[in-house]
């Protein structure tokens, strides 16, 4: 089942990239601020929806993270969107993915002290070689 869910996440974020892309070549660059809004209000109407038919409610620590989440989330998507329209896609997705890999890499190196087997290894390095190759 976690399989198949990650087969939809990497579907759905596909997708997802694809709209960014999409905002550009339509020529709705001007328009980023309301899709930078919706992209983020939409999954915190479902998510507040979802709370209230399970009968949950949120602490204030859950707020706290999901606002910190939502922040850093949304400056992502506005700098992804500024880069699209300097860069081709072909450029920008790549290193933008493995950009993250890199990062979210070293933080659990770092903050959780995870470690890496010798191909896990390879592949960050292969990683930042390829964002040196593609760009």
């Amino acid at each position: 089942m976690s399989l198949v869910l990650l087969l939809i996440a990497f579907v759905l974020s596909g997708m997802l990239h694809v709209s960014n892309k999409a905002l550009h070549e339509m020529g709705l660059d001007t328009h980023r601020d309301i899709y930078t809004l919706m992209y983020y209000a939409c999954p915190m109407v479902l998510g507040a929806i979802l709370l209230r038919t399970r009968g949950e409610k949120s602490t204030a620590s859950d707020r706290r993270i999901g606002l910190f989440m939502g922040f850093c989330g949304a400056l992502s998507l506005i700098f992804m969107l500024i880069a699209i329209e300097h860069l081709p896609g072909i450029v920008v997705f790549p290193v933008r993915s493995l950009g993250n890999l890199v990062v979210t890499a070293a933080f659990s190196l770092i903050a959780w002290r995870e470690r890496l087997s010798k191909s896990q290894w390879l592949g960050i390095t292969l990683a930042i070689i390829a964002i040196w190759l593609i760009y």
